[in-house]
């Protein structure tokens, strides 16, 4: 039915009934609720402040867990790009590894306060998304890519950086650019 709107003066039409989409709700799996910071002790919406620095701590230690994983990650993959630099059979191995570890670096880097990491890992991830393999140069750039994050790693360097790092950065960008074809 239609009626006048006195705010514009207009006849409006009332809209028709929206059909309501399907929701699924999905439940948390066990592993992730065992996961959770307060599985077992569970905290209360008001936290003390014992249970800030609890927290805290809790924190501190998963990033020291990401800064010993991801440095064992990036030793490992560098050393299957070196073997495919010297054996081309190896090359799809090395592509694989530096496709995972650019995702885990990516999705990760960001949490920790690493976004600089985030930035070069993306970087990574776009060149080496959808290849099987890589010649010489193209392995050269994922090289540096690596190298880089070694070096942001090491330097525990948090932020975005200076302009030593953004320059870097963008160095990688026009360097994945520039070697990106052939994608085979």
């Amino acid at each position: 039915m239609t009626h006048y709107d006195w705010g514009s003066g207009a006849i409006v039409k009332p809209e028709e009934p929206k059909k309501k989409k399907n929701v699924q709700i999905i439940p948390a799996q066990t592993d992730l609720k065992r996961k959770a910071v307060n599985f077992i002790k569970g905290f209360d919406i008001n936290l003390s402040p014992e249970q800030l620095e609890e927290l805290e701590q809790v924190v501190q230690r998963s990033s020291e867990t990401f800064v010993r994983d991801i440095g064992k990650d990036l030793m490992e993959c560098r050393k299957l790009v070196i073997n495919a630099l010297r054996d081309k059979s190896k090359r799809p191995e090395a592509i694989i590894a530096a496709n995972d570890l650019a995702y885990s670096v990516k999705a990760l880097g960001g949490t920790f306060q690493y976004p600089l990491m985030t930035q070069i890992a993306k970087s990574m991830e776009i060149f080496v998304a959808d290849r099987t393999t890589a010649n010489e140069k193209q392995l050269l750039v994922i090289q540096l890519h690596i190298d880089s994050l070694y070096v942001i790693l090491a330097g525990r360097v948090t932020g975005f950086g200076s302009t030593v790092e953004q320059a870097t950065v963008a160095a990688l960008t026009k360097l994945t650019e520039r070697y990106a074809e052939p994608r085979e």
